[in-house]
């Protein structure tokens, strides 16, 4: 059986590769800036490249949709909120959470999702009211843009145990105990090297 593939790189188009790569290491201060194949690059800590590709005009950003963007993972949703919201060259983008323009920054803001769902219908939310649901405040996530393309981005944090182990792997592919916040490991993948 051939072992489970990883995810290498995804490319983005960019005006400008190297503003853009200082933009994400600046926000992200555990990347850097690297190449691979001669094309400029944004490594991460978990060997995912992100390659940029230089074009003459930014890709559109109207329509405004959550399909046009990538994620990042982060130990702690919140905190890394509450980061951004103080950084100029970032913009924050409102989850709204009713028919009349109420919003959150985080989705952990908001009321729980039922099941496996990444929000709530009219009539759970007014089930969610009626019922005294309060907000978790703890992981979720979130929407922001900047860099040179006012590229949207997502970061989403807090996993449990049972999603990610630090060497990369799907504990529920592979039997292994550790987490990305601990700082031992325990894993039978002996291809893989803890961080």
């Amino acid at each position: 059986m051939l072992p489970t593939p990883g995810f290498h790189h995804l490319h983005l188009n960019s005006v400008d590769p190297e503003a853009a790569i200082d933009f994400y290491t600046r926000q992200f201060p555990s990347t850097k800036k690297g190449s691979w194949g001669g094309i400029a690059a944004l490594e991460s800590p978990n060997d995912v490249l992100v390659l940029f590709d230089k074009v003459a005009a930014p890709p559109p950003t109207r329509p405004q949709s959550a399909i046009w963007h990538f994620g990042w993972h982060v130990a702690d949703s919140q905190a890394t909120v509450r980061s951004f919201k103080e950084r100029a060259e970032v913009t924050m983008r409102p989850l709204y959470t009713t028919d009349e323009g109420g919003s959150v920054l985080i989705s952990s803001d908001t009321w729980p999702s039922v099941g496996n769902t990444l929000g709530l219908t009219k009539a759970q939310i007014a089930e969610a009211r009626g019922t005294g649901v309060q907000p978790t405040r703890k992981g979720g996530f979130a929407y922001m843009s900047g860099g040179p393309e006012d590229a949207l981005f997502e970061i989403a944090g807090n996993p449990s145990a049972s999603i990610t182990c630090i060497c990369g792997t799907s504990s529920r592919f592979a039997r292994c105990s550790g987490t990305r916040s601990t700082s031992t490991h325990r894993c039978d993948r002996a291809s893989r090297t803890p961080r």
